[in-house]
């Protein structure tokens, strides 16, 4: 049993025991060799320790120490080196602050580290002074020139080095404590193993806010030289290997990452001076390393692994190119490295057998102390070893096991969790739940950032199981039909794509045909002729099958050809032309076209003398009612009418690739199945006359285009309709009464069961199985047809007989066999039945069916076309919110082809998230480019509110990043420009880019409701929820997003916000305007009432009042209805008075617009505001977005509810029946229903939270308060 590898301790290669003292070595041994260059500045190793020791004297001046947090702000450069240095001489520990970070998060690890000096490169310094805390001491290079070295109390081995703030579970980064020792002992270590020494040149371009840095900053103390890139230089392959080939560099460290970047360019080989190339803080693939020994034989590759809490590197592997061929898909992460051990544990701390995975412990000399300010983190992460109890090991959370040769080999992590939506979460945990729908075989869950709007995004990826979820054109599939969002298939159909071009028929001849306008009774037949996806008419009898395949009756009327005329063609003719409705975005035909792209063209060819026709060949154009004559008639002279019927090619291929003949003739056997039905009526019949592709150069049609056949028009001599079909009815369990399920052959006017087996969901397209579903019974029709070319056309036919029938059953065409060898499921399936059965198989053609409502019939709409608007990635999506939570379902399901592995057979998530088509599905919109006036000009301040360019009409605002500053904003900028008066709530009832520009041009200023929309659910009643005083409600829009419960969520904006309204002056009051907006919203109850902070007591008193005229309330929350606790002088002396005077006043005036009551800018506020106009000035100061009139009217809302209380005597006449809930914060006051008693029929419950006032309302803190309220609610 393998617990630990401890390498050799290494002899001490120096008498220093601290890295002054090795620098200081250096510049004895070699003074006058470079220590460092860069930026065309280079300094001597004396120079290094003079300049260094001159910065720790002004530092000591300073009274730094031990210990200390010593700030240091500065890009790659000479003046860096100087200044690490600088700090380590006099005694202090480093605290890198990159230029390159946010400024709050600068100044968070500025007041976190407690640090009170750092040192600035002159020209940063002013920089600095802005964001760093008052009294912050700034030292720059000019300021510590001519001070004389002081030579400081030597530094203890475990006082700190430097501190590294690295990302933390909270959401905030923490601070990693390294002491001297710590990094002492990897130096030593990398000059052991000969990776750093006299003779090295080591290039110093890793940011310095990152561990792995450091010893590139520090390597002067074992001799080498050290070169300083430009700022961003890890960004720029290309300037790296410039800088690399000028300075002669020997060592180089990258990712993996930047690593292949470099290999991918052609001009890393001329890197020749390289001799070590270190690759750490990714997993190194077998692959790229076989890359890096090809193309740069001459230098080894150097794999270190090791958590910023482990000083830089636990582990390192020094790469053999020649066993690069064998194990896992990455390279080992090697073995501890000196005074550094390795255990490998299980769950109970017990180590792990050779090849079963644990999680890492490491110990030894290069732990951190913990860190900084976290006693508690550190007790968590850095635990007593079981083995040694005196000595500690850091709990890493990676997996990983031995080798059998003793290395270590990475797994991964124990949890692969994420900071999303104010939550952790665990991306496997979605993978894993994913992975239980039945149509998929792999997943994985990642998270994106919008590469257009910055937004962050959960995109889960998946990979369907052919077997379970088939899909069109299965293996040469587009990704239309893996998922709906391009519309491609829509946006197909609205084009008309069937339909011959304008430009193909300008200046032919053309005939108007009589009786475009046509009859209800026409009309009401072609709108129910439907592919019906919905059965909403009840139960389906067997008696019902066996009507429905009876052969209906022949008519024996007939007449002569040459008897028809020009207006009962034109009749005839219009029902092959298109019909329109309000209540449809495509036109409506009175047959049936796969994928509706209606692709198939009719022609009529006559010799003269039919219905006053010239001779000649005809194209119907279905849109408008016309014949026009494409070519000469060829056939025959003499009255006769010939229906040729060709496919048009482009039409089809943007939808489908496989099967697309099979497909036009299917949609040919519709188009006769309707003139079977309405010939008849004129004496007239049709009959196939042959398939003669030469026709199709009468036709005038594209080369590429298919001729499908020929039909012949003549006088109906009564013989029965030729029907070359078999036809199998599988009845599903419990679908048809009378009826086992079970499969069935019709014959001689009888249903004889000859199979049990069905064909089952699996079997039909993915996106028709919740159709099959709700389907009674199933109808395959095999062709025996003794002509080819009539197979699918008679199929066709069949389907389009069944449809129109009189009984109420609808129906949808689910699979066909091929006959270029793409047969959808159920064909392969229904010829697996009939073998079993002895039976031959045939060209087959399965629908779906049941019985359908009359609404469903009379309907004109396009309620049953919704297939067509999702496809399995949105479905998925769908019903992922039956098993996840709200927070933890994907903004986007993207299907694909297949999921990148690793070599052990698991989702790759690194190559998933490098996959082109993750990348270019980032952005969840289409790009709609903005075109009138009102659009561009929105675009563009949308833009800059929100920070990035190319704004589409489809953009959603809080999807894109922004929030009620932002939005206030956008609607001042909108105001002014426009001359408008639209409120603030816009932008909640129009958040797509689109409709708002559309609000605009319409210059609509009806009052808007005040229930702004935060959250647009689709279950049970709403929740109405008050906000804090001032009454703005987009600090409540997380918690609408992320409660969960289905429900529509409104936030409720105090009367008094927009301009020209005047708060009311009692609670009374405001609640009765707001139960008015409720009701109007909402007329009848039970209503769910919310309330937080000063929001609580209006919602206390509208449910009251709600109670009182009758009305049920539902629930009752009350959220940190107490006031946040202010300095107990500032709250004793004025009581509740709304006064300048008044410290605790102003106190929660600020706290409204800065959501705290504590820090810097509270006590400048305290200080400068003496009235509402100095007040207002302050926090324009702090939020510039902000409008003045609006903080105006918010500050006078304020000032007219601060004092708002029920009196003993209100409250001890109100009695809500409702259940009360309160949700208290931490550090509040008791609040109004506290402080007594009688107010609620039963006693209200209390949950206490750990969050304070505002931080339950912020991303830190909302996942406290929606799992709270969400256990109350039982959910």
């Amino acid at each position: 049993m393998k617990t630990a590898l401890l390498t050799a301790r290494t002899g001490d290669m120096h008498r220093g025991r601290c890295l002054p003292d090795l620098l200081r070595e250096q510049a004895e041994a070699q003074p006058e060799s470079l220590a460092v260059v860069g930026g065309g500045r280079g300094l001597t190793f004396r120079e290094l320790e003079q300049a260094a020791g001159g910065l720790a004297a002004s530092l000591l001046r300073l009274g730094v120490g031990a210990d200390d947090c010593v700030g240091l702000f500065a890009e790659p450069s000479v003046d860096l080196m100087t200044g690490a240095w600088g700090i380590l001489f006099s005694g202090a520990a480093y605290l890198p602050l990159s230029p390159e970070y946010p400024e709050d998060r600068l100044r968070y690890m500025i007041e976190d580290s407690r640090t009170r000096v750092i040192v600035a490169q002159d020209h940063l310094a002013a920089r600095l002074k802005e964001l760093a805390p008052r009294g912050t001491r700034v030292v720059t290079p000019a300021d510590a020139a001519g001070c004389s070295e002081v030579r400081p109390v030597a530094p203890r081995a475990d006082s700190l080095a430097y501190v590294i703030y690295t990302s933390g579970s909270t959401g905030r980064p923490k601070g990693v404590m390294i002491e001297r020792r710590s990094i002492l002992s990897q130096m030593r270590w990398m000059h052991a193993c000969g990776h750093l020494g006299k003779g090295t040149t080591v290039l110093q371009k890793t940011p310095m806010s990152f561990d792995a840095a450091q010893w590139e900053i520090l390597a002067p103390a074992i001799g080498a030289r050290v070169v300083t890139g430009a700022p961003g230089l890890y960004r720029d392959p290309e300037a790296l290997i410039t800088t690399i080939v000028e300075n002669e560099v020997t060592t180089l460290q990258c990712v993996p990452t930047l690593l292949q970047a470099l290999l991918d360019t052609e001009e890393f080989q001329q890197c020749t001076t390289l001799r070590r190339v270190f690759s750490g803080g990714e997993a190194l693939s077998r692959q790229l390393a076989r890359t890096f020994s090809r193309d740069l034989p001459w230098a080894s590759l150097v794999n270190l692994y090791g958590p910023t809490e482990c000083t830089i590197n636990a582990t390192a592997c020094l790469v053999d190119p020649d066993t690069l061929g064998d194990g896992p898909g990455t390279v080992p992460i090697g073995v501890p490295v000196d005074n550094t051990q390795c255990f490998i544990l299980d769950a109970d701390l017990a180590p792990v057998d050779i090849g079963e995975t644990g999680e890492l412990y490491i110990g030894g000399a290069q732990l951190a102390r913990g860190y900084l300010h976290r006693p508690d983190q550190t007790q968590e992460r850095f635990i007593p070893s079981p083995f040694v109890p005196t000595e500690r090991l850091y709990k890493t959370g990676d997996l990983a096991y031995w080798n059998p040769d003793g290395t270590i080999q990475f797994a991964g992590r124990v949890d692969n969790q994420v900071k999303l939506r104010g939550y952790r979460v665990e991306l496997d945990e979605i993978a894993v739940a994913i992975e239980e729908h039945t149509w998929v075989r792999r997943a994985a869950a990642v998270v994106t950032d919008d590469p257009r709007t910055g937004f962050q995004n959960l995109v889960a990826c998946i990979e369907l199981n052919p077997k379970e979820a088939a899909l069109m054109d299965q293996g040469n599939h587009g990704a239309h039909h893996q998922s709906k969002a391009s519309r491609l298939q829509v946006r197909a159909q609205l084009s008309d794509p069937g339909l011959r071009e304008s430009a193909e028929l300008t200046g032919r001849p053309e005939v108007e045909l009589p009786g475009r306008q046509t009859s209800q009774r026409r009309r009401r037949e072609v709108f129910a002729r439907k592919t019906y996806r919905f059965y909403d008419g009840g139960q389906v009898t067997r008696a019902d099958i066996l009507e429905l395949l009876d052969p209906r009756p022949a008519r024996s009327f007939s007449r002569a050809l040459d008897e028809l005329r020009i207006a009962e063609l034109g009749e005839i003719l219009r029902w092959f032309g298109q019909f329109h409705s309000d209540e449809r975005l495509l036109p409506k035909y009175a047959y049936a076209s796969p994928g509706a792209l209606y692709a198939t063209q009719m022609y009529l060819e006559t010799g003269g003398g039919v219905a006053g026709l010239a001779q000649g060949v005809y194209y119907y154009h279905p849109a408008d009612h016309t014949l026009v004559r494409v070519g000469e008639a060829g056939e025959r002279s003499g009255g006769y009418l010939s229906v040729h019927f060709a496919g048009k090619k482009r039409a089809v291929e943007p939808v489908y690739k496989n099967n697309i003949q099979e497909v036009l003739e299917f949609e040919t056997g519709h188009m006769v199945g309707v003139f079977e039905e309405v010939l008849p009526e004129y004496g007239l019949t049709i009959r196939p006359l042959g398939y003669q592709p030469s026709r199709k150069d009468r036709l005038d049609v594209d080369e590429e285009d298919y001729y499908l056949g020929t039909f012949e028009i003549r006088s109906d001599d009564g013989a029965p309709r030729q029907d070359p079909t078999e036809v199998y009815v599988q009845a599903h369990p419990g679908g048809v009464a009378g009826l086992p399920a079970g499969q069935y052959r019709y014959a001689d006017g009888e249903l004889q069961l000859i199979s049990d087996a069905l064909v089952l969901p699996k079997h039909v397209i993915a996106i028709n199985q919740q159709v099959y579903e709700r389907a009674g019974f199933g109808i395959t029709a095999v062709s025996r047809a003794d002509q080819k070319w009539l197979e699918y056309i008679s199929l066709g036919t069949k389907l389009h007989h069944l449809q129109r029938n009189d009984l109420g059953l609808g129906f949808m065409s689910s699979g066909y066999s091929s006959k270029t060898g793409h047969p959808l499921p159920a064909a392969r399936r229904i010829d697996d039945i009939l073998a079993a059965c002895g039976i031959a198989s045939g060209a087959s053609y399965f629908f779906l069916g049941s019985r359908v409502s009359e609404e469903q019939i009379r309907s004109e709409g396009m309620y049953e076309d919704a297939v067509h608007m999702k496809g399995p990635a949105e479905i998925i999506k769908d019903e992922l919110a039956h098993f996840l939570p709200d927070y933890m379902i994907p903004n986007r399901v993207l299907v694909l082809g297949e999921l990148p592995l690793t070599a052990n057979g698991k989702v790759d998530g690194k190559a998933l998230a490098a996959s082109e088509q993750l990348r270019s599905a980032d952005s969840a919109t289409p790009y709609v480019a903005p075109a009138t006036r009102h659009e561009r000009w929105l675009a563009e301040a949308w833009g800059k509110a929100l920070k990035y360019d190319h704004v589409s009409l489809e953009d959603d605002f809080f999807a894109a990043g922004g929030n009620s500053l932002t939005a206030v904003t956008l609607v001042n900028k909108i105001n002014r420009e426009f001359g408008t008066q639209l409120p603030f709530q816009v932008v909640f009832e129009c958040p797509k880019m689109g409709d708002l520009a559309a609000r605009i041009a319409g210059n609509r200023t009806e009052p808007a409701s005040r229930l702004v929309p935060l959250h647009a659910g689709s279950t049970g009643s709403a929740v109405f929820c008050w906000p804090g005083l001032g009454g703005y409600p987009m600090n409540l829009r997380l918690l609408g997003r992320e409660t969960g419960l289905g429900n529509p969520f409104y936030g409720i904006q105090a009367y008094g916000i927009n301009a020209g309204e005047e708060p009311y002056p009692t609670i009374r009051e405001m609640a009765a305007a707001d139960v008015a907006e409720i009701r109007r919203a909402q007329p009848e109850g039970p209503y769910t009432l919310w309330g937080y902070s000063f929001g609580a007591r209006v919602a206390f008193e509208a449910a009251w009042q709600l109670e009182q005229s009758g009305a049920q309330v539902e629930n009752l929350f009350l959220i940190c209805p107490g006031n946040p606790e202010v300095r107990e002088a500032d709250g004793d002396r004025y009581g509740r008075e709304a006064a300048y005077r008044n410290p605790a006043y102003v106190t929660i005036l600020f706290s409204v617009f800065a959501g705290s009551i504590s820090g810097p800018d509270l006590d400048q506020c305290l200080e400068a505001a003496r009235d509402e106009d100095s007040f207002i000035a302050v926090v324009q100061r702090l939020l510039p977005a902000l409008d003045q009139e609006l903080i105006r009217r918010i500050t006078r809302i304020v000032a007219q509810t601060y004092e708002f209380e029920y009196s003993f005597h209100e409250l001890a006449e109100r009695r809500v029946h409702a259940p009360v809930t309160l949700f208290k914060a931490a550090g509040d006051d008791y609040s109004f229903v506290e402080s007594s008693s009688g107010y609620s029929a039963a006693p209200p419950r209390v949950v206490d939270l750990d969050g304070d006032h505002y931080s339950v309302l912020k991303e830190q803190g909302i996942a406290e308060l929606v799992s709270a309220i969400r256990a109350r609610l039982g959910r």
